[in-house]
């Protein structure tokens, strides 16, 4: 029984992964939008854990030497917070030109990761990866600040999308496993 509950709820499962797969090519058709809004929500939550990283510095760090060190950065998460809230577009544009250049750089790192691995059988494929991730964050470079509309949302899409893939598999797997036992049971 590896499926437990699951095998029980499948269609739950099932409908949640359904759900999830909707909202992913919803997003897809709506890029801009949700790249300014994720980032929004993003400033948002920095708002809120920097108010707090502020509070716990103030109230309950009083003896610690680093004090205020975990205030001013609390207040820097605030501030960016604040920032990407009033100005989404342009957060959302230097957050996808980080993002790219971020990409380029790590899949170099990956490129030369798997040269220092030659011995290992997967290794061509570790380069492949990082060729791949370069070629992403080169394209995201090289369209910017135009891939702002698109890169961020693209990536929420895509992994729910994923997600929504994988919950029916998990659900289809664990119907047939019910299935199974109940008529193992049953018989």
């Amino acid at each position: 029984m590896k499926y437990g509950e699951v095998g029980k709820n499948w269609v739950w499962m099932l409908g949640l992964g359904l759900i999830f797969i909707t909202l992913g090519v919803a997003g897809l058709m709506v890029l801009p939008l949700l790249s300014i809004t994720s980032v929004t929500l993003f400033g948002a939550f920095m708002v809120v854990g920097g108010v707090l990283q502020m509070v716990q510095g103030i109230t309950k760090a009083r003896e610690w030497k680093s004090r205020t060190l975990h205030i001013v950065m609390g207040l820097i998460y605030v501030l960016g917070g604040i920032f990407a809230m009033i100005n989404p577009v342009l957060a959302t544009a230097i957050y996808t030109l980080i993002l790219g250049l971020s990409l380029m750089f790590i899949g170099f790192l990956r490129i030369a990761v798997a040269f220092q691995n030659k011995d290992v059988s997967q290794w061509a494929l570790m380069v492949l990866s990082g060729v791949l991730t370069v070629f992403l964050g080169l394209l995201i470079v090289l369209q910017w600040p135009w891939s702002s509309l698109w890169a961020v949302g693209l990536f929420i899409s895509i992994d729910l999308i994923m997600a929504g893939a994988n919950y029916i598999a998990i659900a289809l797997a664990a119907k047939v496993e019910h299935e199974a036992e109940a008529k193992a049971a049953g018989g």
